[in-house]
C-alpha cells in the first residue's frame, strides 16, 4: 500500500513533467498545484500521522489515474 505522502508526491512529480505542454487557460496551473501537493505531503510526514487534506488527496489520485 502507498502512502498519501507518496501518492501526493507522485501527483506532483507527474504535474511537473506535463507542466511545459499545458496551453491555453490552464497552462499557469500545473506548478501552483504542483507546489500544493508538495506542501500537503510535507505536512503528512511531519507531524505524525499528519492529516492530509481529503481534497488535495483526491487531486493526487485522479492526477495518478486512481479513483479517490
Amino acid at each position: 500500500m502507498t502512502s498519501p505522502a507518496a501518492e501526493l508526491l507522485k501527483a506532483a512529480k507527474a504535474l511537473r513533467e506535463v507542466a511545459p505542454d499545458i496551453t491555453g487557460p490552464l497552462s499557469g496551473l500545473a506548478d501552483p498545484v504542483a507546489a500544493w501537493l508538495d506542501v500537503e505531503a510535507f505536512r503528512a510526514t511531519t507531524s505524525g500521522r499528519g492529516p492530509v487534506f481529503h481534497h488535495a488527496l483526491a487531486v493526487a489520485r485522479a492526477i495518478n489515474g486512481r479513483q479517490p
